[in-house]
């Protein structure tokens, strides 16, 4: 399998820790952040590795150079930053399957990507985004047979329904974990930076399928210092 990890981010939330490292080497019970996407990548079967880097980009080109042998790993650098639909595009010349994982780098979460694969195939879906039932201040509408239909931005106040949902439908937060087909090439956005999600609006719009996958899973953003160290007890509590 192949998969990308999304860590061109400024990790502005992590300051002062950001303010000499990209927040993909930020620690985590004393390892960088990456360093356990990265494991948990290759123990699902993910030998074949793209990282999108752009903030102190050369570190995390550092970091890959002495630490993997197990696995082949690129770390594409970013000019300018693309955002996450930006960033999946601009590395998607390197996919040469037809399904790939992307995973954000700030995340720590138990699922199985093995799995999550498996679902993806079976569904015919353009995409399969890892949802849970929790709150959160971008909820994504899904309906009642599981398809994506649209957003619903809290603080904003602006609810963005592309496609009819099957009712009841559900709010459901996105964990920044999804399985993607290469397919979702023809949904390239013209502009530079852009979100993933823009592109899911645009292709749901179009009757596209994109589904979501919600299993038991522990879950947490590691964008805060109070989230690290909530993921750090959730790390210790499993060893």
């Amino acid at each position: 399998m192949q998969g990308m990890i999304l860590a061109a981010g400024f990790g502005t939330r992590l300051r002062p820790l950001t303010d000499t490292m990209p927040k993909a080497l930020v620690p985590v019970l004393g390892r960088p952040m990456l360093a356990h996407v990265i494991d948990k990548f290759i123990s699902s079967g993910i030998t074949e590795i793209f990282i999108n880097a752009h903030w102190f980009s050369e570190q995390i080109e550092e970091f890959i150079s002495g630490s993997y042998l197990s696995a082949d790993i690129k770390v594409i650098k970013e000019g300018t930053i693309l955002g996450t639909g930006g960033g999946i595009f601009n590395m998607l010349p390197y996919i040469t399957d037809g399904e790939f994982i992307v995973y954000n780098t700030d995340v720590i979460c138990d699922i199985d990507l093995a799995d999550l694969m498996a679902f993806h195939k079976r569904s015919d879906a353009i995409a399969t985004m890892v949802m849970q039932d929790r709150e959160t201040f971008n909820q994504v509408v899904i309906d009642a047979e599981g398809n994506f239909c649209g957003l619903n931005l809290v603080k904003k106040g602006i609810t963005n329904i592309v496609s009819q949902p099957v009712e009841p439908a559900s709010l459901l937060a996105f964990c920044g974990i999804h399985a993607i087909s290469k397919n979702i090439a023809e949904y390239r956005q013209d502009k530079t930076e852009y979100s993933i999600i823009d592109v899911y609006l645009k292709a749901a719009k179009t009757r596209e399928k994109i589904i979501s996958y919600q299993p038991e899973l522990n879950w947490f953003d590691i964008g805060t210092p109070e989230k690290l160290k909530a993921a750090e007890d959730f790390l210790r509590s499993q060893s």
